[in-house]
């Protein structure tokens, strides 16, 4: 009886995982291109496997003709090796960074490959039969095992050596595939009659399939389009192969908040429908309301979305517009990174396209080199605070201050803050940095020496951003205990965008903060669109002028009148003015001519670092 059933067991295993692997959506992957090959040879080692099997025991009990047997025989384990040698390709593409010294490394293992089918070729081969035992042997068997030994071997070894490189999936799909391989050649060369590679060989390609390319993971199950997972890394893989390509991406935004989740969801299906419908391209889903398609070329990615816009400009149904982002050439970035920086930088840009030319690109570089040089700063502490003293115009001296954040550079000059507060305040950074600032002022006021100086209280900004992604008053509350600093000595500013993004988050915020003695101001007020609400609602014991606001009232007689007749309603409030911008001696008069209580400006000076707010105190604040 013939010895073939752990062989025609693998067949079955490995027709199976080769119908899901085909029925299912596929990328142009350089691995899934070589995976394919993989199960090519693996069918066609365990084909002859079995053949070689039934030649042998056909010479044997039948008389088939020694030459064919032998011919099978060396056949097989030639594709034997050849399995060896795509097993290594495959492992060593996906693992090993693409430059010279791996593709040496790999020409040398080609050279190997070759010159051992060539001496597989020409070296005799025999073969045994026994009973159920039955094998191949001889100079041509050994070469074999011996190249088998030698990729399996140098696969592993690659492996552990690029395992930091690589994700701990891959690494151990890659390890655990190849372990159980040698483990097979091993016993099989122990015990001839236990035939386990053929076997070993597809239980490893049902190993790679699961973890590593099952292409149903990719799929985004409510539209059957690639997700984003999926696009990372398609487009990895044709940055790292030198693919050029283009890239489209259209993004649908409601016009209004009735929409409902049935209409929504009507409304991707047609829209990842409307773009299959472009052409045999793979069609992403790259969040809930963006989708991408990704051409060999612009022109035709620049067709395509010229048709896709004429038919969504012809939707009435849907309360939606659509964004466009164009990226002609895939060569214009410098990788990956900056591919999906592109895309995240400008995701919720209003204007209807946006296309990645190199003032656009150049823009974005700038942004993420400040946000870089944030990162930085904060890392290295040269993130400091800046004072600029307030005058109290009822006790003549400077009894408050407001907080700036700046950023020190390496060689010891200042960012100026238009540089770097409208990208903190766009990518989030605005609250760390909103953060630090407030620390730095708690361990200033935990000294004593200001207030010693005659100051009161220090303000200090909150941004809008803070109210959206982080509890202010757990914070605020945190390093005012930390510090064991008087509640009372600080006064928070927050500006009209605060209070217009988060309304009823903001006020609980306030309550507590109230609660705990902390007071607030209401900053930048002139330079929005300020209503009754602002005064009705908001538990603001101070308003700040702005110093666009201020300097209106000396360039604009309309303004002056407005300016002057706030203040009375605000007095009548009994909320309390703060002036900013006051540059000269005649503003001041005027400010003070119109009850403002406190004055902040150049006129007495510009936001100065610690060591020179405390030299200005005790030059200014003499009793």
């Amino acid at each position: 009886m013939m010895n073939i059933e752990l062989q025609c067991c693998a067949l079955f295993i490995l027709s199976v995982v080769s119908a899901m692997f085909l029925c299912n959506k596929k990328l142009d992957l350089m691995n899934r291109s070589l995976y394919v090959k993989a199960l090519v040879i693996c069918f066609f080692c365990l084909i002859f496997d079995i053949g070689s099997v039934a030649s042998i025991y056909l010479s044997v009990y039948h008389g088939l003709n020694e030459t064919v047997t032998k011919l099978i025989c060396k056949l097989y384990v030639m594709i034997l090796v050849a399995q060896g040698y795509m097993s290594f390709n495959y492992a060593a593409t996906g693992i090993m960074s693409r430059n010279k010294g791996s593709k040496i490394l790999q020409g040398v293992y080609l050279c190997i490959f070759f010159a051992g089918e060539i001496a597989m070729a020409v070296l005799p081969i025999d073969f045994f039969m026994e009973g159920r035992e039955v094998y191949s042997e001889g100079p041509s068997t050994s070469v074999a095992y011996l190249l088998a030994g030698i990729y399996t071997l140098s696969t592993i070894g690659i492996a552990l050596a690029c395992r930091k490189q690589i994700s701990v999936r891959r690494f151990l799909s890659v390890f655990l595939w190849q372990a159980i391989w040698l483990l097979a050649a091993v016993i099989q060369f122990l015990i001839p009659g236990l035939l386990l590679i053929g076997f070993a060989s597809a239980f490893g390609m049902v190993v790679l399939y699961i973890q590593l390319e099952n292409p149903s993971e990719f799929i985004d199950n409510e539209t059957g389009a690639f997700n984003a997972g999926a696009l990372s890394l398609y487009v990895k893989d044709r940055y790292r192969y030198e693919r050029r390509f283009a890239f489209f991406t259209a993004k649908i935004n409601y016009i209004t908040d009735n929409v409902d989740l049935a209409m929504e969801r009507n409304t991707v299906v047609r829209t990842v429908k409307g773009m299959s419908e472009l052409g045999p391209e793979a069609v992403f889903r790259i969040s809930d309301k963006m989708f991408g398609i990704l051409y060999d070329d612009a022109e035709r990615m620049q067709e395509c979305m010229k048709f896709l816009k004429k038919r969504k400009d012809a939707v009435t149904d849907v309360p939606a517009k659509a964004t466009y982002m164009l990226i002609p050439d895939s060569d214009k970035l410098s990788g990956p990174d900056e591919f999906f920086r592109f895309l995240h930088a400008y995701e919720n840009e209003q204007q209807e396209i946006t296309v990645a030319d190199e003032e656009t690109l150049q823009r974005m570089r700038n942004q993420n080199a400040v946000r870089d040089m944030i990162d930085l700063a904060l890392k290295e502490d040269r993130v400091e605070v800046f004072y600029q003293p307030i005058y109290n115009a009822a006790k003549k001296k400077f009894t408050a201050a407001e907080a700036l954040v700046r950023i020190r550079r390496k060689g010891g000059g200042i960012v100026p803050p238009a540089e770097f507060i409208p990208v903190a305040e766009e990518n989030g950074q605005i609250i760390p940095l909103g953060i630090r600032v407030f620390e730095k002022v708690c361990r200033l006021l935990a000294e004593g020496t200001v207030q010693d100086l005659g100051v009161e209280c220090i303000d200090v900004n909150v941004s809008a951003a803070q109210f959206d992604n982080e509890n202010p008053s757990k914070f605020v509350l945190e390093y005012v205990r930390k510090y064991h600093v008087d509640p009372q000595q600080i006064n928070i500013e927050i500006t009209e965008t605060a209070v217009n993004k988060n309304k009823k988050l903001l006020l609980s915020n306030m309550d507590q903060l109230i609660d705990k003695g902390i007071s607030f101001s209401l900053d930048d007020f002139g330079t929005g669109q300020s209503n009754l609400d602002y005064f009705v609602d908001m538990p603001v014991v101070n308003i700040k002028f702005d110093h666009t606001f201020t300097q209106a009232y000396f360039k604009n007689s309309k303004v002056k009148h407005i300016l002057a007749g706030m203040a009375d309603i605000m007095h009548n409030m009994d909320m309390k003015i703060v002036s900013e911008g006051v540059e000269t001696e005649e503003q001041l008069k005027a400010m003070l001519a119109i009850n403002i209580e406190f004055i902040q400006g150049f006129h007495f000076s510009k936001p100065v670092p610690e060591d020179e707010f405390i030299r200005f105190l005790k030059e200014n604040n003499r009793d």
